[in-house]
């Protein structure tokens, strides 16, 4: 889809606006016209609870909130011995070797250690096992797997709940348009605190991107997104690099698209975002604005001063992540994730929804790796 905009990221003049195309856009374009009037005269900054921040790019605006949510706490014991149980992520073996070793008293990836054949694969394994190294780890599953496998959710366990990061963007459109809106959350203390990042002109967007860099790059740091493989992370790095800001993103990343299609495909008729909150979180959105619209509210906000085209923009964003967040504990069966009552319940595609793990300790199993001499 072409979006008409001039230079200036201005809708270019004496085109009607792409993003009106049916009778429910046009409700909220009715509630963006009530908005502008609402807000009319109000300052950006007496209508959003936030401050601005500087950095050596320019500055932004910050809009901050939070509410009572919280993760299970790290269990890297538990994140280790599903790994350490499952053999076929050791090259080389699939489901009939990973049989005929089982047969044969191998029963963990640390037993391996004594294959001739499997040794040195099973030793970088174990070396990325006890490091709790999920960067590696994750790229091992998704290469020996797929993005939606209940492994990867189980790796996500060597990370304490503050290392995960939740994120999601808005956008002036597709394919390298400005950035306006960014969101970050973090878990801890039991509530997620939203901190998005709001470009009050396109000319912003420079100073929000470096802004949110300190903690896509800090050290333990897991990204979290929905679809976000796809979009949120390449739009980054696309509109990093046309303003020339250095960056490095290889963090682990959990796509929770990916594992709720493997769960609710099934039983859910789509798995949008917003499908998942109705069918799965049992949560409704009022006064809701679709992505494809944002671009509209935020020129309509630059064209008349008022700042009320950014308030449903910012409320979705900011519900956007709070949903995220909520489905990555649900989906990872932690306390702090809650559904609707049996609604959206299915069990894995293709595979027990709980990992069987070792019955020993896992203590009782690396030790053993970690005593073998080398060969």
């Amino acid at each position: 889809m072409a979006y008409l905009f001039d230079e200036s990221w201005r809708f270019a003049p004496g085109f009607r606006s792409p993003f009106i195309h049916n009778s429910d856009d046009e409700e909220v374009r009715r509630l963006r016209d009530d908005l502008v009037a609402g807000y009319r005269g109000r300052a950006l900054e007496e209508v959003f609870c936030g401050r601005e921040m500087s950095c050596p790019s320019g500055t932004c605006y910050v809009v901050e909130s939070e509410i009572p949510m919280s993760l299970d706490a790290r269990n890297p014991d538990r994140a280790a011995s599903a790994l350490l149980g499952d053999l076929t992520l050791v090259r080389g073996i699939g489901e009939a070797t990973r049989r005929r070793l089982e047969e044969r008293g191998c029963r963990t990836i640390a037993d391996l250690m004594g294959h001739p054949r499997y040794r040195r694969d099973a030793a970088r394994l174990l070396d990325s096992i006890t490091g709790g190294d999920t960067r590696d780890l994750v790229a091992e599953i998704e290469r020996r797997r797929r993005r939606s496998d209940p492994l990867l959710l189980e790796a996500s366990r060597f990370h304490a709940p503050e290392e995960f990061v939740f994120l999601d963007i808005e956008t002036l459109g597709l394919f390298s348009r400005p950035i306006i809106l960014i969101g970050l959350a973090r878990v801890s203390g039991g509530s997620i605190a939203v901190r998005q990042y709001l470009s009050r002109s396109v000319e912003e967007e420079e100073a929000a991107l470096a802004s949110i860099l300190p903690d896509l790059e800090a050290e333990g740091t897991a990204l979290v997104t929905f679809n976000g493989r796809a979009f949120d992370v390449p739009y980054i790095r696309d509109r990093l690099a046309r303003h020339g800001i250095p960056a490095n993103l290889a963090v682990p990343h959990f796509d929770v698209l990916y594992f709720a299609r493997r769960r609710w495909k099934g039983t859910l008729a789509s798995c949008r975002l917003g499908a998942l909150e109705t069918g799965v979180l049992g949560l409704a959105r009022a006064d809701d604005v679709p992505s494809r619209m944002v671009p509209e509210f935020y020129e309509t906000y630059r064209r008349t001063g008022s700042p009320g085209p950014l308030v449903p923009v910012v409320e979705h964003n900011r519900q956007d992540i709070v949903s995220l967040a909520r489905l990555f504990a649900l989906l990872r069966g932690d306390d702090g994730g809650c559904a609707a009552p049996c609604r959206g319940r299915s069990e894995w595609d293709g595979g027990k929804e709980n990992i069987e793990k070792d019955p020993r300790d896992i203590e009782t199993i690396l030790p053993l790796y970690r005593a073998l001499p080398e060969k």
